[in-house]
C-alpha cells in the first residue's frame, strides 16, 4: 500500500471486519449505523477503500474485505485489543474509557511500541516470577495515589505538590 490510511479509513475497515464477523458481506446501512455516519459518507469511504484494493464492493451491493483489506483490518483490531487489555487489566482503567482511548491510540501507535506492549503483556501472563504480586501491589499503589495517600511500602513522596491527578 503506497499511501497510509487515515484513522477514519482504518475505522471503516475495522468496522467491516467486526460487523461482518470477519467473513460475511456487510451492508452499507450496517456500516453507517455502526459508525453513526450517513450512508453517503460510507459510500465515499468505500470508494476510496476499493481504489486501494482493500474492499470488494459494487454499487448498492454488500461490502467484503479483500485479502489485503482483511489483513489490514485484523492488524488494526489487534492493536485495539492489546491496548484495551493493557488499559483494563494492568492500569485498571474503566472498560468503557479504555475502549475509547484504545480506539484513538490504535491509529497512531507505531509497530515497535505495539511489539513491546504485546511482549510485555505476554511476559506478565507467562513469567514464573511473582509478577502478579507486583501488579497487585501496583493496583493498591494506584488506589492510594488516586486518593492522595502514600504507599507505606514504597515510601515515595507525591510527584506533584498539587496531589493526585484530577479525574476528568
Amino acid at each position: 500500500m503506497a499511501k497510509s490510511l487515515s484513522p477514519n479509513m482504518e475505522m471503516y475497515l475495522k468496522t467491516i471486519l467486526q460487523v461482518g464477523a470477519g467473513e460475511e458481506p456487510v451492508r452499507v446501512k450496517a456500516i453507517a449505523e455502526a459508525l453513526g455516519v450517513t450512508m453517503p459518507s460510507v459510500s465515499e469511504a468505500l470508494r476510496s477503500l476499493r481504489e486501494r484494493g482493500l474492499v470488494l464492493h459494487s454499487s448498492y451491493g454488500a461490502v467484503q474485505l479483500s485479502v489485503r483489506g482483511r489483513r489490514t483490518a485484523e492488524a488494526i483490531n489487534n492493536r485495539y485489543q492489546i491496548l484495551q487489555k493493557f488499559f483494563v487489566e494492568v492500569l485498571k482503567v474503566d472498560p468503557r474509557t479504555a475502549g475509547q482511548d484504545a480506539c484513538e491510540i490504535e491509529h497512531v501507535m507505531g509497530p515497535e511500541t505495539l511489539e513491546r506492549l504485546t511482549v510485555f503483556l505476554d511476559y506478565l501472563q507467562h513469567c514464573r516470577m511473582d509478577i502478579s504480586g507486583m501488579i497487585e501491589h501496583f493496583h493498591e499503589y494506584l488506589t492510594l495515589r488516586m486518593s492522595g495517600e502514600r504507599c507505606q511500602d514504597c515510601e515515595l513522596e507525591p510527584v506533584c505538590e498539587a496531589g493526585p491527578p484530577r479525574k476528568t
